[in-house]
């Protein structure tokens, strides 16, 4: 009963969340009275829900009056569609409408064949250009020259068992601290994420996370009805054990604590002496710990640093990776190393939607075991420093005076601090009409803070359209500081 509920409510999310992204675009003009708006089919293609819930989307619109269902030919904006429906609260109007509006213009332009200048800077996923094709492309030969009958079959919940040895064997995650038995095969991180916290939580409980954080795992605190308390991360130093110890103490904080390294957006880590002391802290007071180290292997500088799990030795640690941002992001190849919860965990997966793709999990472990992986993240790393250097020159050089840059430690992402006169999420649309988009600060607060930051991605094929698309968002940037100074003068 508890996991067909816990399913519904997240359907009701998906529902709910695009019919508050339809209503926003409706707001904002982008959809205007009767006109038509996409189909079905379209919408279910691009935001990879349910055909039923893209319907039960439009029929929320329709109840409302802001849209009419005309017979055969699709759904249409109401022309006396008055005020629309505020935007639910699981997802603020300044993620939905800044992802829609970027899908809106990258699809227009597809259409127009104008998408050549445009560059988003929004998603922290290697460019395509950045992977390893030949080795992807030997890989899968060599799986296929190999399939048979049991390839074709589902693997156990627990995911590929040459696959978990693999991940156990590479002794600087966690210092050989992990046995295959305790890794679970996911579709990606998040899902890695959820299931830890599935195991551990339940409706009501409050978790430990750090702000600013990525937007994600906020969503997936409010889709599994769990309180939100935050603790700082610090631009540059991550967090602070003492800081939260004290958190959990002073919020009574009983459900969980979740940590990234390298944290997204600003690319924080955590000290080794505070990993320490959050592994001790873990396995005193019987608190489970998920540490998300989704960026772990692409550290800019050194060596690869600790992690938390290396000093577990309770098992209430709970490690999250995925070989979606270093790897093959199409995979979609996660896992975690669930401690004392593995099973728990498996099972949830197995519940929430089988187990992860077989002939993926096989080609991953060739990777992985032939030495590929470890080759091209080599390469993809000083590719990674190279295009942090450029694109920090650039941000000097075009950007207004007051900018500062959060020096990230590792990851694909850099954290920006403009002027506070700036409001990022109102200079998106602007920014948009000059063919290029961000992330802004705002949706990594869970408390609403950071609307002068904004967030953009170094994981491009540098090229001479980058730059210039980076260039104009300084400018743009510029001009907006010095109308407000003006305004601000005048008055």
């Amino acid at each position: 009963m508890a996991i067909t509920v816990y399913f519904y409510r997240m359907k009701e999310h998906a529902y709910q969340a695009l019919a508050g992204q339809l209503a926003s675009m409706i707001d904002k003009g982008i959809y205007k009275p009767g006109e038509k708006l996409p189909s079905v089919r379209r919408l279910h293609q691009e935001h990879q829900l349910s055909m039923g819930t893209v319907l039960l989307a439009f029929q929320h619109l329709a109840d409302k009056g802001l849209i009419t269902a005309r017979e055969k030919s699709g759904y249409f904006v109401n022309q006396r569609a008055g005020k629309v429906l505020p935007l639910p609260q699981s997802l603020p109007a300044s993620v939905s409408a800044h992802t829609v509006r970027i899908d809106q213009v990258l699809q227009q332009m597809k259409m127009e064949g104008k998408g050549r200048r445009f560059v988003s800077f929004t998603a922290a996923l290697p460019d395509d250009r950045m992977l390893p094709y030949n080795s992807i492309k030997r890989a899968i030969q060599q799986v296929s020259r190999d399939v048979s009958g049991s390839y074709l079959m589902q693997e156990s919940r627990k995911g590929y068992p040459a696959l978990r040895e693999a991940i156990a064997k590479r002794s600087f995650w966690w210092k050989g601290t992990t046995h295959p038995d305790e890794v679970v095969i996911t579709n990606g991180a998040t899902e890695a994420i959820l299931c830890c916290l599935k195991a551990v939580t339940k409706p009501g409980d409050t978790v430990l996370v750090q702000d600013p954080c990525y937007y994600g795992i906020m969503r997936v605190l409010e889709c599994l009805e769990l309180k939100i308390a935050t603790i700082p991360s610090y631009h540059g130093r991550g967090v602070d054990y003492t800081e939260l110890r004290d958190a959990c103490q002073r919020l009574s904080v009983k459900a969980c604590i979740l940590v990234s390294n390298f944290n997204n957006p600003d690319g924080a880590s955590i000290s080794t002496d505070s990993k320490k002391r959050i592994a001790a802290f873990a396995n005193e007071a019987c608190m489970p710990v998920i540490e998300d180290d989704l960026y772990g292997e692409l550290y800019t500088g050194g060596g690869r640093p600790d992690t938390i799990k290396a000093y577990d030795s309770g098992g209430w640690v709970m490690y999250c990776n995925s070989f979606t941002k270093t790897l093959v992001p199409g995979f979609r190849i996660g896992w975690c190393a669930a401690g004392r919860f593995a099973d728990e965990v498996a099972r949830i997966k197995s519940m929430h939607n089988g187990a992860t793709s077989s002939l993926g999990q096989r080609v991953v472990e060739q990777l992985v075991t032939s030495g590929a992986y470890d080759r091209h993240l080599h390469r993809y790393r000083v590719e990674l420093g190279k295009n942090l250097h450029r694109v920090t020159q650039v941000i000097e050089n075009h950007f207004p005076e007051g900018t500062r840059i959060t020096r990230p430690q590792g990851g694909m992402v850099l954290w920006i601090e403009l002027p506070a006169c700036i409001n990022t999420v109102a200079l998106q649309d602007a920014a948009l009409a000059q063919d290029v988009a961000y992330a802004p600060g705002e949706i990594f607060s869970a408390k609403g803070d950071y609307q002068h930051y904004l967030r953009i991605s170094y994981a491009l094929t540098w090229e001479p359209r980058v730059e210039k698309a980076l260039v104009r968002l300084g400018q743009l940037i510029t001009q907006a500081s010095r109308q407000q100074g003006i305004q601000r003068h005048s008055a």
